[in-house]
């Protein structure tokens, strides 16, 4: 599988400095990193850096060059780093040294443990989501028909609540937080890989590439195929490619856990598919059965809309939530300002706890042999009523990255 950048990636990382493996490093010849904010403040800013093949060791930590703060730097297989900023004035810049930290490996606050296809995140020890790869047992009462992994569930809150469901009575092809394409032609043929109780589609799961954790994200990387079941013989279409990066928590008033999916497709053959207007398909999201009704969950967009008034609409995040337990708890979707049809129009349903970024509403689209098909977005889960003030300040940071160099 390819490397997907992260949203926050830092941008311009062509050069760099030699690092050495002592400690007693002078700093002055140590690999400087100038992290610019642009136009907007930031506070603990969630960055990735592509390391120069200069800067060796897996160890190694940014200093503030002004104040001798310290920040961890989590490295990964494809020397990708990782760290949080804590804070950079708007129009500013900061300027840390990498050096070796004194302190050796820093301790994995996110986990991804892989169980044969399911790999479980947990942030801090606490549960955080699942992903699920081959398909789990069937509920009682669903037909087999309905069979499917590659989904993310449950997905809780810091405070444990759980805001996803699987396989809901009402729609039993919906999975906490999942993928595919419904009203589609290809060679002819209508298949459809959303609704699978008509057994045109459906999408399976191929594999599990790899999974990590540490101080700062834990993550994994698997594989689906799109399935045409209308083909003489049922044929894979579409291969699928999903990267999941889940991130520490920072020091804040509402505590929140922060993942990032990011999708690649790549059609198989000779032939394209080709997605008609539609009001759904893509990216959705299925809330709690207990929010089933039009007075149980509720609905809030970054224009300021509602569930009846936001469908339709254009976003660039929705929050949907409602009650666990006595208390609020939500789950919000943030889309990368590079998805096609940005901003992307949406799919909230009037009685039922499903959001779907569709970005077909707005005209129909095609994925051809030979491109890429991508998609991106962020997704933020806390305790308690939405906050709409963070969620425009985090989807600046994702939309917007700071920006880097080496000097």
């Amino acid at each position: 599988m390819p490397n997907l950048r992260v949203v926050l990636a830092l941008a311009g990382l062509t050069a760099g400095a030699s690092l050495l493996a002592q400690p007693t490093t002078p700093s002055s010849t140590l690999p400087r990193l100038v992290i610019e904010a642009g136009e907007t403040a930031r506070t603990h800013t969630l960055i990735t850096v592509q390391l120069p093949a200069t800067v060796r060791g897996a160890d190694l930590q940014l200093r503030h060059e002004q104040t001798g703060e310290t920040v961890t730097l989590q490295i990964g297989p494809y020397r990708e780093a990782w760290a949080v900023v804590p804070s950079i004035p708007a129009d500013k810049a900061v300027r840390y040294r990498i050096e070796p930290s004194l302190k050796g490996a820093a301790p994995d606050r996110v986990t991804a443990t892989r169980e044969v296809s399911r790999v479980r995140v947990a942030v801090d020890g606490k549960p955080a989501f699942t992903y699920v790869g081959e398909p789990l047992r069937l509920p009682s009462g669903i037909e087999d028909v309905y069979e499917r992994g590659g989904y993310i569930h449950p997905v809780l809150t810091p405070s444990g609540r759980r805001v996803t469901e699987d396989y809901p009575p009402n729609h039993k092809h919906h999975h906490g937080i999942w993928a595919a394409w419904t009203s589609t032609r290809f060679a002819g043929r209508t298949p459809d890989f959303w609704n699978m109780g008509d057994r045109k589609g459906k999408v399976e799961f191929e594999r599990l590439a790899r999974a990590w954790s540490g101080p700062v994200t834990a993550g994994f990387e698997a594989r689906h195929r799109y399935m045409d079941l209308l083909a003489p013989t049922p044929m894979t279409v579409l291969l699928e490619d999903w990267q999941v990066i889940a991130y520490a928590p920072v020091a804040a008033a509402r505590p929140a856990y922060v993942f990032d999916l990011a999708i690649t497709q790549a059609l198989t053959g000779t032939s394209p598919l080709e997605l008609p207007t539609y009001r759904y398909g893509g990216v959705g999201m299925r809330g709690r059965i207990e929010w089933d009704g039009k007075d149980k969950t509720f609905f809030l967009t970054s224009t300021g809309r509602g569930r009846l008034s936001g469908h339709g609409t254009r976003a660039t995040w929705v929050h949907m939530s409602g009650d666990v337990d006595g208390q609020r708890a939500g789950i919000a979707m943030l889309s990368h300002p590079d998805n096609v049809q940005s901003p992307q129009p949406m799919r909230i349903h009037p009685t039922e706890p499903f959001f779907n970024f569709a970005p077909q509403q707005a005209g129909p689209l095609t994925i051809r042999p030979g491109e890429v098909f991508r998609m991106r977005y962020r997704f933020v889960v806390m305790d308690g009523p939405p906050d709409a003030t963070l969620l425009d300040a985090m989807w600046q940071d994702y939309a917007l990255p700071v920006r880097a160099r080496v000097e």
